[in-house]
Parts: structure tokens; C-alpha cells; sequence
């Protein structure tokens, strides 16, 4: 009876340690493609800001198109309704608005309108076009900016304001669903990506109780929403990837 007794806690023991090399190879795994996906992401990122940009700058000249001497407050609506813009600025060669949607700006400065005054480079001839810095919006996950050109006459500045959410693709809000599930994707210290519930884009890996010099490590272990994990950390393409199971 002693003997079966031991060899039934051997299998067990054996088998034990052969799931724990297994889940770990699967991890190793996991965590491999992972950094392939994030090499992929990060040899085109400057591609596609690229695209990105010229497809703002194409709607802006779009509107610059559409915009007449003779436009109205009506017309001005309707040009960025049919654009899907969320405002619409022109200025002439003075930096003093002629129109605008929504209405209320003309015969204002651009040194007046607050963000839009640094478009007043375009009237000056220093610039031809530009981009503000897309900035977050969590609750929808899109992305908001200002874009400017210049007017078809060659004078003055056309502005355009719009959200969107093509900017993601760009800055990689979805990759950690590419690299698969309870993947954290961070810049930095701060998330980028993730599929670990708790962890959102924005947060800073410190709300899992990790510092940089954590991520510099092979192996880390974290909780997010009361729920306890071992994760496997590896660099790529300036990105470091956190590819985590339940314990």
C-alpha cells in the first residue's frame, strides 16, 4: 500500500512540474509573437504618421477648396458638417478671422483664439501647413487636433478642427489585442495598450505597483482588479511588452 501511496504522489509531483514547464513554454511563446507583432508595428509607426498626416492635411485643403470670397456663415456650416469637422477657421493675410463654424470668431486675431495662434506662422510664410498634437480623448478613445493650410489665393490660413479615431492605429491603441490576451504595452512608464482588465491605455505601470526599473527585469508579478499575475517582460522597437498570466 506504501508503495502505490508513493508512486501516485510521484505522478503527481511529476505531473505538477511538467504543467508548470509547460505553461511556462506557452508563456515564452506568447510572449515571442508578441514582440514580433510589436517589431512590425514599430518598422512602420513612421509610415503610417505619415499617411495619417496627409490624410488631415487633404481635408483641410479640401475645405480651403470649398471656401469662397463670398462664404457665409451658412456655408461655412455646411462645408465642415460635410467634412465632419468640429470647427472650421479662415483667416486672411492680416491673421484676422473672415469666418469661421461654429460662428462668432470673424474680425477676431489668431493671437486672440487662443491654440490657433500658432497658425499665424502659415500667414507669415514660415510654414505651409500644421498639425497640432492629437490629444486623447478616454471616454470615446478618440483623438482631437487642429490642422492648418493655406488659403487656394496663397494668403491667409485655413484651420480645421477634428476628432477621429484613425490616430490610434498610429500610436498603437490596439496592439496588445494584436500580441493576444493579458498583454500590457508601455512607453516609457506609461501604457500604451493593454488586455489586462485594470490597466488602460494612459495609466502609468505604477498602478500595478511597477517601476522602469522593474520592466528591466525578466519576470514580474503584479495584481490588477484584485486579480494576481506572473508576467514574462522583454524590449522591442522601444517598447517593452508585458505578457502575463493568471496565477
Amino acid at each position: 500500500m506504501k508503495k502505490v501511496f508513493t508512486i501516485i504522489v510521484s505522478a503527481i509531483l511529476i505531473g505538477a512540474l511538467l504543467a508548470g514547464c509547460s505553461a511556462s513554454k506557452g508563456l515564452s511563446a506568447n510572449l515571442d509573437y508578441a514582440k514580433g507583432k510589436i517589431a512590425d508595428f514599430a518598422h512602420d509607426q513612421k509610415r503610417n504618421e505619415s499617411v495619417f498626416a496627409g490624410d488631415i492635411f487633404k481635408t483641410a485643403n479640401i475645405a480651403a477648396m470649398l471656401i469662397k470670397e463670398d462664404s457665409t456663415d451658412e456655408d461655412y456650416e455646411k462645408i465642415a458638417k460635410n467634412l465632419s469637422l468640429d470647427g472650421l477657421t479662415v483667416a486672411d493675410e492680416t491673421r484676422t478671422v473672415v469666418g469661421s463654424y461654429p460662428a462668432g470668431d470673424k474680425d477676431k486675431k489668431l493671437k486672440d483664439l487662443g491654440d490657433k495662434k500658432e497658425f499665424s506662422g502659415i500667414v507669415r510664410n514660415t510654414a505651409d501647413k500644421q498639425m497640432t498634437d492629437p490629444v486623447y480623448n478616454a471616454e470615446n478613445g478618440s483623438y482631437t487636433l487642429m490642422a492648418g493650410v493655406k488659403r487656394t489665393d496663397g494668403t491667409g490660413v485655413v484651420i480645421i478642427t477634428i476628432t477621429t479615431d484613425a490616430y490610434g492605429d498610429v500610436v498603437g491603441d490596439n496592439l496588445a489585442e494584436k500580441c493576444g490576451n493579458n498583454m500590457i504595452i508601455v512607453k516609457n512608464d506609461t501604457v500604451i495598450s493593454s488586455t489586462v482588465e485594470g490597466v488602460v491605455k494612459s495609466d502609468t505601470i505604477d498602478i500595478i505597483n511597477l517601476t522602469e526599473e522593474d520592466l528591466k527585469k525578466d519576470s514580474v508579478s503584479f495584481t490588477s482588479d484584485g486579480k494576481s499575475y506572473t508576467a514574462k517582460t522583454a524590449s522591442e522597437g522601444g517598447y517593452t511588452v508585458l505578457c502575463a498570466e493568471p496565477k
